[in-house]
């Protein structure tokens, strides 16, 4: 494959075309988590039927006296327990299946076919430095959710002074604070996704270590040159993987109405199964196009010694 900086509908089209080419084996590889998730999912949604159910029956019967509790779907110990154990394996699993896709990209562009055991083999080998990206990850969204959250209160308490001093005031500084947080904080989410994928991607295809991995991620990202192209990826890449998800959730909610639970699980499960594989071959096709940028003909060396087959 033609080592060449992209343009970025051309990031688009060789990640659409490498995905189709290799549906087979990058689903192949997400389904060996999907699997058990699903499994997790189902029980999950036949233990919050019953409260499913009556929330249906209040938005039918609107004018109807609401029940003396209105449905609360934590109150099942089991549900709390096996919503608890959905999230963990999610949060866990998920970045070595999503790795292994990157690594099958990696092969591709090293000229080698996606192969499962090959992809997951350089994944599992760097299982404890991936483990330590996670913490990181927990920490640095944990950080950005903090900041948000000080900078919105911070303008709600400013507003509402201003207001004592002026109505005309608290508006115009109320428009003001939606544009600072919406327009300022809120942007640097997606940057802060890539950077933090690029991290991951730097441990599985470049071998590097954890912290050396996180720096590489937002040095690559949080610069001059790559931030408001990251940024504009970031965006693109969320509408067109929230839009087709969206699709599949309203089909699932009206599985769950009409009491169809494996449908409801069938349906949930389609876009971990072909739109997150999908997402992530995206965004390996982005983060060898900014690699190409930087580093040109170093990045073929390092992909020979990737994709090199390993000895029996």
């Amino acid at each position: 494959m033609e080592l060449r900086p992209l343009g970025f509908g051309e990031i688009f089209d060789r990640a659409v075309t490498l995905y189709i080419r290799n549906i087979v084996p990058f689903v192949a590889i997400v389904m060996v988590l999907v699997l058990p998730l699903s499994l997790f999912t189902y029980v999950v949604d036949r233990i919050s039927q019953p409260e499913y159910d009556m929330w249906w029956r209040i938005i039918q019967h609107p004018t109807h006296a609401p029940p003396t509790q209105l449905p609360n779907f934590f109150t099942s110990p089991l549900y709390d327990v096996s919503l608890i154990a959905t999230v963990l394996f999610a949060f866990i699993a998920w970045p070595f299946a999503l790795n292994a896709v990157a690594v099958g990209v990696a092969r591709l562009y090293g000229g080698r076919p996606v192969e499962f055991r090959a992809c997951y083999s350089s994944v599992l080998h760097r299982w404890p430095q991936i483990l330590g990206m996670l913490g990181f990850e927990l920490l640095i969204f944990l950080g950005w959710y903090v900041v948000t959250l000080v900078v919105a209160i911070i303008v709600v308490l400013v507003a509402a002074a201003m207001g004592a001093l002026s109505p005309a005031l608290a508006a115009v500084f109320g428009v003001l604070a939606v544009f600072i947080v919406l327009l300022v904080m809120l942007p640097l989410l997606g940057p802060l996704i890539v950077a933090l994928s690029f991290g991951m991607y730097a441990i599985v295809i470049e071998g590097r270590g954890t912290v050396e991995s996180l720096y590489l991620g937002f040095g690559r990202v949080f610069n001059r040159a790559e931030f408001w192209r990251a940024l504009l990826f970031a965006l693109a890449t969320m509408a067109v993987l929230f839009g087709a998800s969206l699709i599949f959730s309203g089909i699932a909610f009206i599985a769950a109405v009409l009491h169809l639970p494996g449908l409801e699980t069938l349906v949930q499960s389609v876009p971990n199964a072909i739109i997150s594989p999908f997402g992530v071959v995206l965004l390996s096709v982005y983060y060898f196009d900014v690699r190409i940028r930087r580093e040109g003909f170093d990045l073929e060396a390092a992909l020979d010694r990737l994709t090199a087959p390993q000895p029996a």
